[in-house]
């Protein structure tokens, strides 16, 4: 059974520093993690519209959520050189890699890849 999506990238926080934001994406909800030196932030979120939401969109909702409930703007950080829509097909693509997983600990997400055994 293929897990569900998972995103994962730095991003900018409204006073400039860099933070991770990780968000496990379900069909009609999610749950994000946001965390920096000092800080971290949990948001989720619940709807039948996040089935029908593109890639774009939806990140944009979780920065909306932590910008508004969670007093935490952030702006997403593309690559210099690279468009949205070649960074949103990136993200998408990294989201589902089945080599990209993530652990739960004390609380906190971390993600993790998958190394195959070489023999």
């Amino acid at each position: 059974m293929p897990r569900s999506p998972i995103y994962f990238t730095l991003v900018r926080l409204a006073d400039g520093d860099l933070a991770s934001l990780t968000v496990i994406r379900e069909p009609t909800e999610s749950f994000a993690q946001l965390r920096s030196y000092g800080f971290r932030d949990h948001a989720g979120a619940s709807s039948p519209a996040l089935t029908e939401m593109r890639t774009g969109t939806f990140l944009d909702t979780v920065a909306g959520v932590f910008s508004i409930s969670r007093d935490r703007p952030f702006m997403y950080i593309v690559p210099n050189g690279m468009s949205r829509a070649d960074w949103l097909a990136a993200m998408e693509t990294k989201a589902h890699d089945p080599r990209f997983g993530i652990m739960e600990r004390d609380g906190e997400f971390s993600y993790c890849m998958i190394v195959p055994w070489l023999q």
